[in-house]
């Protein structure tokens, strides 16, 4: 007897279906099983869901905590995440680049990756801390209690490993583990932040967001050390991954400046918001960001599964990158015309104030998704040739503007 697979449970044969559909049927299950897409598609759903997720956790959190809050916890997360971002060293780029090609030693590397990155952020997130009166004047704050110090610098290395560890699972051909993983962050996340509201009424969100995030590293790591890397071919070779080597030096430096240009897009508005306009201006712009972010995040997706198999196929690398522009386009440009449309009713969930105040801001993010997924792509088509001298100006001409005008 033949074995059942998954897909033919979701797309059953009937003994009465038109041509149209059986050919419908076939070109669908020919697009998921392409590596490329399903990789991109399992990283994706991931995207989708955590949009779902994060939906209820902010519509919960703005219903619960005022906009002031908001902002401000808001702001202390971006913060802890560009700071972990810049101390991660690019190394979430790196394993998915070179991880493949390890071998025996990928164990070794996972390691390296991990320490190298923790010891960085923490000394990035003292160096915020002791300066930040200086910085962001807003979120000094953090001076008034030692115990939400220690804990924004443990929070902020432990999110350098939250983030390596997405790629160490898609380096390992395990990208399907993704969206189990942020739907555990998630999940925990929202039932915190509800048990949170009484008992800490000032800094909740951000107390709920790096617990969860913590329970995630733990499971997720235990599945990696004690499964995932076992199953490993340890006679898997390419480039390798050789620190001492001046080409590998030079991609380093290079995508690691496209990296920082990137995390201070993202990562850096709320800080500066709060810093110039206040905790409350931010909150508007935050949740704004929230509900757009998830489909710049696709491109992410789209662009890390093209590296990772343009990287195993160099000659299939132009096809590879067609087929990802035709999938970027087909789930992004719907996504934007619902989001430009939906933008007002979104936002009221929220509440009255973030529907009036924030419509505009949400609609400019969604009419930038199309542009940034160009951007994506050119940028790890880049990193797959090791040719980004065009892609570190454009992001850096990108952060500079944003940041500018900002």
């Amino acid at each position: 007897m033949s074995q059942l697979r998954p897909a033919d449970v979701l797309l059953p044969r009937l003994s009465n279906t038109p041509r149209s559909a059986v050919d419908l049927r076939r070109r669908l299950l020919e697009h998921v099983r392409l590596p490329l897409h399903r990789d991109a598609y399992a990283l994706a759903v991931n995207q989708a869901f955590t949009a779902a997720t994060g939906l209820l956790y902010w519509v919960l959190a703005a219903r619960t905590y005022s906009a002031h809050y908001v902002g401000l916890n808001s702001a202390l997360i971006s913060a802890m995440m560009f700071l972990s971002g810049v101390a991660s060293l690019n190394l979430p780029n790196i394993l998915v680049r070179f991880l493949p090609e390890s071998g025996d030693r990928i164990r070794t590397r996972v390691i390296w990756a991990y320490g190298a990155s923790a010891a960085a952020a923490a000394c990035a997130a003292v160096v915020f801390i002791v300066g930040v009166g200086s910085w962001t004047p807003r979120l000094s704050f953090l001076h008034s209690d030692r115990g939400l110090e220690a804990w924004f610098v443990f929070s902020t290395i432990a999110w350098c490993v939250f983030a390596i560890q997405d790629s160490v699972l898609t380096a390992l051909g395990r990208a399907i583990w993704v969206p189990v993983e942020n739907a555990v962050f998630s999940f925990v996340k929202l039932a915190l932040l509800a048990a949170a509201a009484a008992a800490l009424p000032r800094y909740g969100i951000f107390i709920s967001w790096t617990i969860a995030m913590l329970v995630s590293v733990a499971g997720v790591n235990l599945l990696i050390f004690t499964r995932l890397l076992h199953r490993v071919d340890p006679r898997a070779r390419g480039t390798g991954l050789d620190v001492r080597n001046r080409a590998f030096a030079r991609y380093f430096a290079a995508d690691y400046t496209c990296s920082v240009a990137w995390l201070s897009t993202v990562n850096l508005m709320p800080v500066i918001v709060t810093a110039v306009a206040g905790a409350t201006t931010n909150a508007y712009w935050a949740l704004a960001y929230a509900v757009a972010m998830p489909l710049y995040g696709v491109s992410q997706s789209i662009g890390t599964s093209l590296m990772l198999h343009g990287t195993t196929d160099r000659a299939a690398l132009p096809v590879l990158a067609r087929k990802a522009a035709i999938q970027g386009a087909r789930v992004l440009v719907p996504s934007v015309v619902l989001l430009l449309l939906l933008a007002p009713y979104l936002l009221s969930l929220f509440g009255t104030d973030y529907a009036e105040r924030s419509t505009t801001v949400l609609r400019l993010l969604a009419v930038g998704v199309l542009p940034n997924c160009v951007l994506v792509l050119a940028v790890h088509i880049a990193r797959v040739q090791r040719r980004l001298r065009r892609a570190m100006i454009a992001l850096a001409v990108e952060a500079s503007i944003a940041l500018g005008l900002a």
